[in-house]
């Protein structure tokens, strides 16, 4: 049953993601020819030197704009699914809550990381044709795959390890992030009956600057000591140091799964659609 409900899940939300995915593209094509315009040796007017300045501008801002798109599409299909008329219908399906919700946040993961690697493919294409009498020439690559080289010369089978630690916490801070979102969506649904959207909107962005205020504390007297550790362990080949980010991993996971427990909580006990 899982699947089919994240058929209709993905369908919802990835008939209109594609379009602004598409869109950015067409965009960075755009900028490419802006970043040529002002590589070229030629003497440009003014006017075009700064309209193509603001169009890559524009172009950058439109990165985040997807990025803030992808989580709007989220929430509304989250909202929409499970707190407006439509609710009394999904809850009435023989699916057991768990699903609907592991249905929810694999759509969400899915989707955000998606939009991550859209906008890095998005600035390599604009790159490399902004700045392709640079990057499509031997010595280019020959410095980039030297480079590689160096790198694993020095860190041997650490850098796979760095690599799939740092691809473990962009998944769980996705999660993160998604579930997050899903517990202020659901909060709001609870305390209120009425503007729900805004009541959710104003917890989320509440409990954001909280969370963030926490965190720069955190990180204000994180930082001291992370540098008098890395002082003590000297180097990146040092094992404490692969130890030190999978405890990060650790640590984040045990978030992850607490906001799960506490989100499928106020689902499962505290949700009232009447």
């Amino acid at each position: 049953m899982l699947k089919k409900v994240l058929k209709y899940d993905f369908r919802s939300v990835f008939r209109y993601w594609w379009i602004a995915a598409v869109s950015s593209l067409v965009l960075s094509l755009l900028g490419s020819a802006c970043m040529c315009l002002l590589n070229s040796e030629r003497a440009l007017p003014t006017v075009v030197e700064v309209s193509a300045i603001l169009v890559l501008i524009l172009v950058f801002l439109s990165y985040g704009a997807f990025v803030f798109l992808s989580l709007i599409l989220i929430f509304l299909r989250f909202y929409k699914n499970f707190f407006t008329d439509e609710g009394y219908l999904t809850f009435t399906l023989p699916v057991r809550r768990s699903q609907l919700l592991n249905s929810k946040l694999i759509m969400s993961v899915v989707a955000i990381i998606g939009t991550y690697i859209v906008c890095g493919i998005n600035l390599v294409v604009m790159c490399c044709i902004g700045f392709s009498k640079d990057v499509f020439t031997q010595e280019f690559w020959n410095g980039l795959a030297e480079g590689w080289k160096i790198l694993v010369g020095d860190l041997g089978i650490y850098v796979w390890i760095y690599l799939l630690e740092i691809l473990a916490l962009l998944i769980l801070s996705t999660i993160f992030t998604c579930l997050f979102l899903f517990c202020c969506v659901t909060f709001a649904a609870i305390i209120t009956k009425k503007a729900k959207v805004i009541a959710a909107i104003g917890i989320y962005y509440g409990a954001s600057t909280v969370f963030s205020f926490v965190v720069e504390i955190l990180m204000l007297f994180a930082i001291p000591s992370f540098t008098n550790w890395v002082s003590k362990v000297g180097n990146m080949e040092n094992p404490l140091f692969a130890l030190g980010m999978l405890g990060l991993i650790f640590f984040m996971a045990i978030f992850c799964m607490l906001l799960y427990t506490l989100q499928y909580w106020m689902i499962d006990r505290k949700l009232n659609l009447s």
